[in-house]
């Protein structure tokens, strides 16, 4: 299995958090979201799609508490039925604010350790942005 997963301590409330993850204003500060995106924050069901390349599907939307994307790959030639990679974060308290990141399992699709490798090296970066865009 070829799950990335990690966390990071926040100095700020569970609401800022949550604000810096479904919100595009912030998103676009530590993700790559498509330049068309029009939507407003992420709720259930919100999609966000790179034209022919990939397309995120909200698929759990718990406020304050869970959120999970699906990620579709049209060129990764597999029925979605053959792959369940999702990008998922959970908060929680204790003194802190707890971000969990759980993203994959990317086992089942072509060049899976390149998709690891480079969602490990996304997530480094992404991790940092988020806690620095929360503290701010």
């Amino acid at each position: 299995m070829l799950k990335v997963v990690d966390q990071i301590f926040v100095n700020a409330s569970k609401d800022k958090v949550w604000e810096i993850l479904t919100n595009p204003k912030f998103i676009k500060e530590w993700d790559n979201i498509p330049e068309n995106y029009s939507g407003g924050s992420l709720t259930l069901n919100t999609v966000i799609e790179w034209e022919g390349y990939a397309k995120m599907v909200v698929t759990e939307f718990d406020e304050l508490k869970t959120l999970k994307l699906n990620l579709y790959l049209p060129k990764a030639n597999l029925d979605p039925s053959e792959y369940d990679v999702s990008y998922k974060y959970f908060l929680s308290t204790n003194e802190d604010t707890v971000l969990k990141f759980e993203i994959g399992d990317f086992s089942p699709l072509p060049n899976s350790q390149d998709y690891y490798d480079s969602t490990v090296e996304w997530l480094n970066t992404a991790k940092v942005k988020i806690k620095e865009l929360a503290e701010a």
